[in-house]
């Protein structure tokens, strides 16, 4: 039997073990969720993969794509099976499992006879290196890789990094009960004193290292954030899991009934349906376990990126820098849409500078991906359209000022400069978006509102109330944060939602006299130092936060001239497009609403996955006059601190300071995003109690509540003067241990006093769980 008979029947067998598997649900040490996870995100790329002929490329990269191609797969084809059945009158439960395990059967089935017939040729098709396939000739290879040879120290590089995530999870377990932090603080320990002994030893280190060890310390961070809570840590997953529920609970996804923007975003939707039926977990696995494993593969995404660009080390420093943001372990996990969108767009970003493939294979690719954004998230869509059509705007007028200086005779013809970014893919592009979103959906109304308000308040740029909204990037460079009369905003608050409702059957004001709305300090971690101290210290390490960005400009410049002065065509570009979203960071702090809308951090963060390696480029051109190993060592030792900043952990050795939800059980992040048993079971009896009165509850609710209850939107503020006599109350683990509520103002969470004297006195207590009270 030939290598590529082994190939396909071994696709085909592997067809059959997960089918039985999935059809009698056999699940032992959990060997369905495995298997069938493992055949659904590979098979489906790899089939593909096969059917396009994409060869001659590296172990790392064809394992990329085939991930990205069985996620789209998932969605479109779901997509196609969602809409096709209910039309042909087959079903109307078409987002069941035998419905979606025939049909995707009867595809794989196809695209395997097509790969097939396509590979006739028997060559290498698979994970080679193209260096030695082109050494060995194609008549001396095997259809199969082979397995590179590694060292001890290989070997132990390659082992470490696999217990990451387990100490992560593991430090999750313990915090969610109360436990100690101490297993998470080694574990963000292990992962610096890791990345500083790989720079020691790059050089007697085989390269596969540097992308293995990406994704498994990518994955720990991930796991870090998203394992806490037994339900869930943020807000939008909270909702984006309401909307998986109803695509699961009702076997479709209905466009029509639900025109939420969550409801647009097939990553949401259709992927964590698809993915739930073959793996058979607890549905909430899906959002916090199964969306970190592929996500995660984003690093090995930037790290191969930025190889056509640097050298390897460089390139792994780059996909370091990327992770340790605040952003990628704190708010991706708890973005599952954005977290799939920037998997495509990272996917994007490297077919686009890819070498070895077919350009027409290429473009296909690139569309294909594209596409998959789109349907992923709107808000990382958009950005991206604007980024690629600005991108090629720029290009044709650097081609025009090529053209000018051939016809000069400055410049030679074969000289002249030849962008893979072409008018015809940035078309497509944006007409299947207008298509995706103004169409078939109806998300186009989320920019449009962001437009118009963007515009309407582009007067009140400078006003000093429309400047404290919103997360600014531009706040990261200030050394003192600006200070907010809170209580004054309250009170403000107050006055305003007196004046718009009624005030029939609220309380007689001598009752709330002495019922005062004040604003509670954020708590603080505990210091073992004195103040002087601790001030100094965190001065030091806000200096070197913001130096992070001031390193990226630098390499940007630098990269700019550096590109000019070479004639590097794909250098050139790739520095236009990390500088065109350097201005885009700008642009959309300076709009009014444009960072609450989108958040300036999150666009930063996509911004990294171009400009991440100028954050390198700017070190070492920073320090470039020193010797290379103590440059070296320095840009490590910076990198490293930049990450212990950036995950809390020197926060937490130092105390006096804001603490992290990964790391403590108390605090701002985690008042507001942490989610309890109790709550849960306390928003599923009220949702039994079939409400007809006013409901009230803190803001940090109104996900929960739909979600898990399927409640109205509360009101949520809870100030005792404008509360209804024969009102809901409902008091969390926040309100009810922490003794504080939060409202929303001017973009941010604002926590108050709750009245839980005044409840007691004047309501009922009709529920109580020892987490969670309601009052009527």
């Amino acid at each position: 039997m030939t290598p590529k008979n082994k190939l396909f029947i071994g696709i085909l067998a592997f067809m059959l073990i997960v089918n039985i598997l999935v059809i009698f649900d056999i699940n032992q040490f959990y060997i369905r969720a495995i298997l069938a996870f493992i055949f659904i995100i590979t098979i489906p790329g790899l089939l593909i993969m096969l059917c396009l002929k994409i060869r001659n490329i590296n172990f790392w990269e064809y394992l990329v794509y085939t991930v990205g191609l069985s996620v789209s797969f998932i969605m479109f084809a779901g997509l196609a099976v969602n809409w096709i059945l209910p039309w042909l009158n087959i079903t109307d439960k078409p987002l069941s499992l035998y419905p979606i395990l025939i049909c995707f059967d009867t595809i794989l089935l196809v695209l395997w006879l097509i790969a097939q017939r396509r590979n006739e040729d028997n060559v290498h098709l698979l994970i080679f290196p193209f260096e030695e396939y082109q050494k060995e000739g194609r008549k001396k290879l095997k259809f199969f890789p082979k397995f590179p040879q590694l060292s001890w120290l290989d070997r132990i590089f390659i082992i470490i990094p696999i217990f990451f995530p387990f100490m992560a999870v593991i430090g999750a377990f313990l915090l969610n009960n109360h436990g100690t932090n101490i297993v998470t603080m080694i574990m963000l320990g292990a992962i610096a004193v890791y990345v500083f002994l790989v720079v020691i030893f790059r050089d007697k280190l085989n390269e596969n290292v540097f992308p293995w060890a990406l994704y498994w310390m990518g994955l720990a961070l991930l796991l870090m954030y998203s394992m806490r809570s037994w339900y869930f840590m943020g807000s939008d997953v909270v909702s984006e899991y309401h909307f998986f529920d109803l695509a699961i609970k009702n076997s479709i996804w209905d466009i029509t009934k639900y025109t939420q923007g969550y409801n647009v975003c097939l990553s949401v939707s259709i992927l964590p349906a698809i993915l739930n039926l073959f793996i058979n977990l607890d549905s909430l696995l899906i959002f916090k376990l199964i969306s970190p494993l592929i996500f995660s593969i984003i690093l090995i995404i930037i790290y191969l990126f930025f190889k056509n660009f640097s050298n390897t080390f460089f390139s792994f420093l780059a996909g370091f820098f990327f992770m340790s943001q605040v952003d990628y372990m704190s708010v991706m996990p708890s973005v599952i849409r954005q977290e799939i969108a920037l998997l495509f767009f990272g996917l994007m970003l490297l077919v686009l500078f890819s070498k070895e493939i077919n350009p027409k294979i290429k473009n296909l690719l690139f569309v294909i991906f594209g596409f998959s954004m789109i349907v992923s998230h709107y808000s990382t869509s958009y950005i991206a359209l604007a980024l690629f059509l600005f991108t090629y705007i720029l290009t044709l007028i650097y081609k025009l000022y090529e053209n000018r200086k051939i016809k000069k005779e400055k410049l030679k013809l074969e000289q002249k400069s030849e962008f893979y970014l072409t008018g015809a893919l940035v078309l497509i592009l944006l007409i299947f978006g207008f298509l995706w979103y103004s169409q078939i959906t109806n998300a186009s109304s989320n920019i449009i509102d962001f437009t118009h308000n963007s515009l309407n308040n582009f007067n009140n740029l400078f006003r000093e109330d429309m400047q404290m909204q919103g997360q600014s990037f531009l706040d990261q460079f200030r050394l003192e944060p600006a200070q907010k009369d809170a209580n004054a905003m309250l009170q403000q608050e107050l006055v305003s939602i007196q004046n718009k409702t009624n005030s029939v059957n609220t309380y007689p004001p001598e009752i709330f006299k002495d019922s005062s709305i004040k604003f509670i300090p954020l708590e603080l971690t505990k210091s073992k130092f004195k103040m002087t101290e601790t001030n100094k210290i965190y001065l030091v390490l806000g200096i070197i936060k913001k130096l992070g960005y001031i390193f990226i400009f630098i390499g940007l410049i630098f990269s700019l001239f550096l590109s000019k002065k070479k004639k590097d065509t794909e250098y050139f570009l790739l520095s236009l497009i990390g500088l065109i979203f350097f201005i885009f960071m700008v642009l959309i702090t300076l709009i009014p609403l444009g960072s609450i809308s989108y958040g300036t951090l999150r666009l930063y963060q996509q911004g990294l996955m171009v400009m991440s390696i100028f954050s390198i480029i700017g070190l070492e051109f920073s320090f470039k006059k020193l010797p290379k190993g103590i440059r070296i060592i320095i840009i490590v030792l910076f990198l490293v601190i930049y990450f212990l900043i950036f995950t809390g952990f020197f926060n937490q050795l130092i105390g006096n300071n804001i603490p992290f939800s990964n790391l403590n059980n108390f605090g701002h992040s985690y008042n507001i995003y942490f989610i309890s048993n109790t709550e849960i079971n306390s928003i599923q009896w009220l949702s039994n109690e079939n409400i007809t009165k006013k409901l009230y509850a803190s803001r940090i609710y109104k996900s929960p509540f739909q979600t898990f209850g399927s409640l109205p939107y509360p009101d949520w503020n809870i100030f005792p003067q404008i509360l209804r006599k024969n009102s809901y109350v409902y008091a969390g683990n926040s309100e009810t241990v922490f003794k504080k509520a939060y409202t929303l103002i001017q973009g941010g969470s604002i926590p108050y006093n709750f009245p839980t004297e005044f409840l007691n006195d004047n309501k009922n207590k009709i529920y109580n769980n020892g987490g969670s009270e309601i009052f009527k």
